[in-house]
């Protein structure tokens, strides 16, 4: 059994899933403590042959979206630990070893961290991460363990007794898990767990994100019901 299981959900991502795995195969961190786990969404392109490139086991969701291929990608975990991230993500060099660190606490049944980007204008992500930070820190400061997927770590032990991902919640399912493994131990918020991530949706139709993201929050924080939004490819 390996100590962390990383899992990429994939759906064509031939571009940028090179770069998220370059950073998952060159961390600080020992190789033979980890598997990276990539779940094929049906993709069309070299999505999975890239992955098996960098020596990842690919597991198949034929199942169109980001809530069941998570689910898959998750529930076929081996690891102690269950890192989760985006495809279009690029986690920090220390990003496996802080994962080791804070999970040390025995107490500690899930974590998230901060959110980078990288627009070109170095005002506009500072401010970006800073508020991202607020309000994930607002959140749990009122008791809202909001853990978000590019950067969502959970203990399998305990993900397994609550059930794993729940399927209805088409979006803000990794919100949902957040709010329920909280009641089988302490989720933590980190800014040392440090994730650059795509602002791909919000470039491409950034009133839409917005709504969609909002009522994702809205309902699964608020009214604790399976949100009326998916998230739709973006590829």
């Amino acid at each position: 059994m390996k100590l962390i299981s990383v899992v990429i959900a994939a759906y064509n991502e031939e571009k940028d899933l090179p770069k998220c795995l370059t950073a998952i195969t060159t961390q600080d961190f020992p190789k033979d403590d980890y598997e990276i786990i990539v779940v094929d969404n049906n993709s069309t392109d070299k999505t999975a042959e890239i992955a098996k490139s960098f020596g990842a086991r690919v597991v198949q969701e034929s199942k169109q979206g980001n809530t069941p291929a998570v689910k898959k990608g998750m529930d076929s975990a081996t690891g102690e630990i269950i890192a989760n991230t985006d495809a279009d993500t690029v986690v920090f060099p220390d990003w496996l070893s802080t994962v080791k660190e804070i999970f040390a606490d025995k107490d500690v049944v899930g974590a998230t961290g901060s959110a980078y980007v990288k627009t070109g204008n170095s005002l506009f992500d500072y401010i970006s991460r800073k508020t991202y930070d607020i309000f994930l820190g607002f959140n749990f400061l009122i008791g809202k363990t909001h853990i978000t997927g590019f950067n969502m770590i959970v203990k399998k032990s305990a993900y397994d007794e609550i059930g794993g991902i729940d399927e209805r919640f088409t979006m803000s399912p990794d919100v949902d898990l957040g709010l329920r493994i909280g009641k089988k131990g302490k989720v933590v918020f980190s800014t040392k767990l440090k994730a650059l991530t795509s602002l791909r949706r919000w470039e491409e139709a950034p009133l839409e994100a917005f709504w969609t993201y909002f009522k994702g929050y809205l309902w699964t924080v608020w009214l604790r019901k399976p949100p009326p939004a998916a998230q739709k490819p973006v590829r």
